[in-house]
């Protein structure tokens, strides 16, 4: 591969996130918003503080993961307990839109499955926003079992 990771691009690296990290997730988070709305799954707005506090709030029960080019962050993947099923989490990947459909969510989300294992959690939940089909076919290739539920769409992923 030539040194510039060819047309798409310098290539990709994929961490576990830290609290240094938590501007970078705030910003991609923003720009998702503004792309998508209600419809990046999101759970609204977050500042640097917010996704600190949600990093250190996981102890070893959740994980942010972050992909990154030579000139900054491209993508991220939270997951977290489901507060409402014991022994399940919930899971979400957001990218931006140069860095869609090269593998990088697909290696995001593996990053969280593997975490998601390692944790001891029986399945990982997540819930797609109702129109997003991108979404629906992203978790759909990765073995998600995806159906409707309530106002929007929900995947599991068996462990």
């Amino acid at each position: 591969m030539p040194p510039d990771g060819g047309p798409s691009g310098p290539e990709l690296t994929y961490r576990q996130a830290t609290q240094d990290d938590a501007a970078a997730i705030a910003a991609i988070g923003s720009k998702m918003l503004d792309e998508l709305g209600d419809g990046s799954g999101l759970p609204g707005a977050m500042t640097p503080a917010d996704v600190s506090e949600r990093i250190s709030a996981y102890a070893d029960k959740g994980a942010m993961f972050v992909c990154a080019r030579e000139k900054g962050f491209c993508g991220f993947a939270a997951l977290e307990p489901d507060p409402q099923d014991i022994g399940c989490s919930v899971m979400g990947v957001w990218l931006l839109p140069a860095t869609r459909r090269q593998g990088a969510g697909r290696e995001l989300a593996l990053m969280a499955l593997e975490f998601a294992r390692t944790a001891g959690y029986t399945k990982v939940r997540g819930t797609l926003p109702a129109g997003n089909e991108a979404a629906l076919s992203f978790f759909s290739e990765i073995g998600a079992l995806a159906q409707v539920v309530g106002g929007g769409m929900q995947y599991e992923l068996p462990l």
